[in-house]
């Protein structure tokens, strides 16, 4: 009897201990599963030989910038670097695989003579009621070539002709805020965070511009409109995390139901647009908006003519449309369609250009021999026209030309350029010591690192220094096009590289007018990214004085 006990006691024991090691052996299965799973994953650019930074399990090539201990321009600039001799490298976004491409002549052929291989952009939001899975650059195919045809005549430089006195109007508040900030300070000087300011002047540009609404964010400081804007435009990490998982796994973004924008902010873009249209139709009232050409759009009354006006003298960074934009199309969008685009135009002016702007006065503070140069060229500019200020005041000014370019280079506000492969495409060899071609799979994602060209060496001497004249008439001619690409390249390049030219030409023309500036105290010199923010955002942020000129 007694051994039969013991003989159950070591049973109950043995059936104890192994419930005690069964989950620890699922465990160590699982693990051992993922571990093969990653290994496949990740050995993929090394099967094809291309090189790459070794990732990190799950988060692949992302946990410096999750974990904050890079930003992402920095990211870029030391993948461009570390592997001079390739074509084409690698990268990896948690599972998913993105080719960077640094060869232009490559570059070159992907996007324009191979364009329709690469038609698209990367996918993000694929759910029905987003604005930004509708708007020109989420769109797709041919619904993509329709839109652009549809809204290529509205960035003419005969429609930006007609917008300026706006954009002008919107700066005169600015510099009333300015100036009376200057008389209330004790000793005549103010010292500005830059990032607020050219953010709430082109947040007023686009209410004017795009929505038909005078609003003055220099002195409204929580008027509903910007702060929709800032809602919309905000990139903390809450966003950033929407965009990695809506960038590397669109299925799962629309399973969670991930937008950019919350249902307030859709319902009240959506109001704004809708509202004026019914309000514009019912008292016959035109105005020369983008709410008025996307009117015209939806009737088919935008027709595509020869700008009269000369293209060059828009600027050395516009880029040109192609034949995609100058088609005729009769296809007919719904007001979400319109909305949507509106809210494209809206985010674009509100955040992209507002960065171009504030790099372009960080420059010219910190540079003071420059600063003094275009001063003189907007003074002799503004007594050649009598005090008027009008388009034909910003195109001809050659300097300033000069120097918008040069802050485009260094600063461009579009860090990189992506593309999604539509059909397979030999890319040929990674470098000149491969054995075999590398064939981009269709669905695979390709970035063009326009910040990482725009500081190499090979296409601009001196890269970091900030020197406008390399755009004079003597210089421009060496510059290689495909390494300067501050609005893109090829048919899908920026639609509103015009507007955005004016709109920045004409807040540094009244500002220089009036003002002089030069660092502050808290001026970060020499320039560094802060890596708390996914955005171009100086360390310490981007305070600079502001001084009456005269």
């Amino acid at each position: 009897m007694k051994a039969n006990n013991l003989i159950s006691y070591n049973i109950i024991l043995l059936l104890l201990l192994f419930q005690m090691i069964l989950p620890l052996i699922w465990l160590a299965v699982l693990v051992a599963v993922l571990a093969l799973y990653f290994r496949r994953v990740y050995s993929s650019f090394n099967r094809e030989g291309i090189k790459h930074f070794k990732p990190v399990p799950l988060l692949g090539n992302l946990g410096s910038l999750l974990l904050r201990k890079e930003h992402f321009c920095d990211h870029i600039i030391n993948l461009y670097k570390s592997f001079p001799e390739e074509r084409f490298v690698g990268r990896y976004e948690f599972l998913k695989q993105v080719i960077v491409v640094r060869d232009l002549e490559l570059i070159k052929k992907m996007t324009v003579k191979d364009f329709e291989h690469f038609l698209d952009h990367q996918s993000m939001f694929d759910t029905g009621d987003s604005y930004f899975s509708r708007n020109l650059f989420a769109l797709r195919g041919q619904e993509w070539k329709d839109m652009r045809s549809t809204l290529s005549p509205a960035f003419t430089s005969s429609k930006m002709r007609l917008m300026l006195p706006f954009m002008v109007e919107v700066g005169n508040q600015m510099m009333q805020m300015l100036h009376q900030k200057i008389r209330e300070s004790k000793n005549g000087t103010i010292t500005i965070d830059c990032k607020d300011l050219t953010t709430r002047y082109a947040n007023d540009v686009i209410a004017t511009c795009a929505f038909g609404l005078k609003v003055d964010s220099q002195t409204d400081k929580t008027n509903s409109f910007y702060m929709l804007g800032k809602e919309s435009s905000d990139f903390g990490i809450r966003k950033l995390l929407t965009f990695l998982i809506a960038s590397s796994s669109p299925a799962l973004a629309k399973l969670l139901k991930l937008d950019f924008l919350s249902e307030e902010s859709k319902k009240g873009f959506k109001k704004i647009v809708l509202d004026t249209m019914q309000n514009r139709e019912m008292k016959d009232i035109i105005r020369p908006d983008m709410i008025h050409l996307l009117m015209e759009a939806k009737k088919g009354r935008l027709t595509h003519e020869e700008d009269k006006t000369n293209d060059v003298a828009a600027g050395f960074a516009t880029v040109q449309e192609s034949a995609v934009g100058k088609k005729m199309t009769d296809r007919v969008w719904t007001d979400d369609d319109l909305v949507a685009q509106a809210v494209l135009f809206f985010i674009a002016g509100f955040e992209t250009v507002s960065t171009g702007m504030v790099f372009l006065l960080y420059e010219l503070a910190v540079n003071s021999d420059i600063q003094e140069r275009l001063a003189q060229e907007i003074r002799e500019t503004d007594a050649k026209n009598g005090g008027k200020f009008d388009f034909n005041s910003i195109q001809n000014m050659v300097y300033m030309d000069m120097v918008v370019s040069e802050a485009l280079r260094l600063w461009p506000p579009a860090v990189t350029l992506d593309r999604i492969c539509t059909k397979d495409y030999n890319m040929g060899k990674p470098n000149p010591k491969s054995e075999k071609d590398f064939i981009l799979r269709k669905g695979t994602g390709v970035w063009i690192p326009a910040y990482a060209f725009h500081r190499d060496p090979q296409y601009f001497p001196n890269p970091d220094k900030f020197d406008p004249e390399r755009f004079s008439e003597e210089n421009k001619h060496t510059i290689n096009p495909f390494a300067y690409m501050p609005f893109g390249v090829g048919p899908r390049n920026c639609i509103g590289s015009r507007f955005a030219l004016c709109e920045i030409k004409v807040m540094v023309y009244q500002i220089l007018k009036e003002m002089v500036l030069s660092p502050s105290e808290t001026t970060c010199i020499p320039a560094k990214f802060s890596k708390e923010s996914f955005s171009m955002r100086l360390d310490g942020g981007h305070w600079l004085k502001f001084s009456p000129r005269y």
